[in-house]
């Protein structure tokens, strides 16, 4: 969460708190629940695309974009992820 705080802090008119920032928080606890032996591979995938997008758009993607994007990482790897959870969607 520090780094998508720090790329957060360089963009202009970017707001990170309230709402936003808890689903964010709960996205990437959610992933590290997902894999405890591994807990920080997903949560490293997902921060990195949050900093992509940044980059690109100039803009935060939006929680259920983050959320989505933690369902993909997670089911391209093989974890299931039931719909009426979380990252579900």
């Amino acid at each position: 969460m520090k780094r998508v705080l720090e790329a957060a802090a360089s963009l202009q008119d970017a707001d990170l708190g309230g709402s936003r920032r808890k689903a964010y928080e709960k996205t990437f606890r959610e992933l590290a629940a997902v894999d405890a032996v591994d807990e920080d591979e997903g949560i490293e995938a997902v921060a990195d695309w949050i900093v992509e997008q940044m980059q690109e758009d100039g803009n935060l993607p939006g929680s259920r974009a983050v959320r989505r994007r933690a369902v993909k990482f997670c089911r391209e790897n093989g974890y299931r992820v039931r719909n009426d959870e979380w990252l579900g969607i």
